[in-house]
């Protein structure tokens, strides 16, 4: 049985969606997207689908120990949302600002462009984690 979004509103599905992705929670999230998902982001190549954008996420999720939602824009289904990430790796710990603007439709999330400083500290942290297999 698929579990249902908490929030009812497409900024609260963002919220919930973020929250969830950025804590581990992969499959609560998964169920949060659409089938039809794709993505932009830094150091991706053209757009991504749902399944690229899961693949490696719980490497990837492990490191970030906190997201804050420093403020969000609800316009219709279309979403958008500033946030910081808090990186914490055996290299260091650092934040990094990062924005999304997400399209909700239906209850899920169908896309997400992300964007952030692909040189800032707790991306560098991120990138040399990730390679070095921690």
């Amino acid at each position: 049985m698929e579990k249902p979004a908490i929030a009812d509103t497409p900024a609260g599905i963002v919220t919930e969606f973020l929250h969830a992705f950025m804590s581990g929670d992969i499959e609560h999230a998964r169920l949060l997207a659409s089938d039809d998902f794709s993505f932009q982001a830094p150091l991706q190549q053209g757009h991504g689908n749902r399944q690229s954008y899961f693949s490696g996420a719980a490497a990837k999720t492990k490191y970030v120990k906190a997201i804050r939602i420093l403020q969000q824009w609800e316009d219709g289904m279309d979403v958008s949302t500033l946030y910081e990430l808090v990186i914490h790796t055996p290299s260091g710990i650092a934040a990094m600002p990062v924005t999304e603007w997400h399209t909700v439709e239906n209850g899920k999330v169908t896309s997400s462009f992300m964007v952030f400083d692909t040189g800032a500290a707790a991306a560098e942290l991120m990138r040399d984690a990730l390679a070095s297999g921690h």
